[in-house]
């Protein structure tokens, strides 16, 4: 259901009243426990980056050059962070409780601010 973000666009922004929404995204958000993405290398040669926090869009595209040129050269200045080991999450076992938490404590946060 679309309708309440419809609700919230046309308060942040009325002049778009009558303008449809032609296009809509969802997806999973990938956090991680201090909120910066990860760059892993689980085999010499295949890396993978995690954790984006809703902002992978722009970032990956960046971090995919960067990561390229890593691979290509051997040379891990290329790289913005340091590529770290793969962690068990802590208290993994209870991931829906704490993402039910942090949904309603964001969209607390979201609801103050309006």
């Amino acid at each position: 259901d679309w309708a309440h973000l419809e609700r919230a666009l046309l308060r942040l922004y009325p002049g778009l009243s009558g303008v449809g929404i032609e296009k809509r995204w969802f997806g999973r958000v990938a956090m991680t426990p201090d909120h910066l993405p990860h760059i892993h290398e689980p085999e010499q040669g295949l890396m993978a980056v995690v954790g984006c926090q809703g902002r992978g869009v722009g970032l990956m595209t960046a971090l995919g050059e960067r990561i390229a040129g890593y691979l290509a050269s051997g040379d891990a200045r290329q790289l913005p962070f340091p590529v770290s080991p793969i962690r068990p999450i802590p208290f993994h076992v209870f991931r829906q409780v704490g993402v039910a938490a942090t949904i309603a404590w964001y969209r607390t946060l979201d609801a103050l601010e309006r």
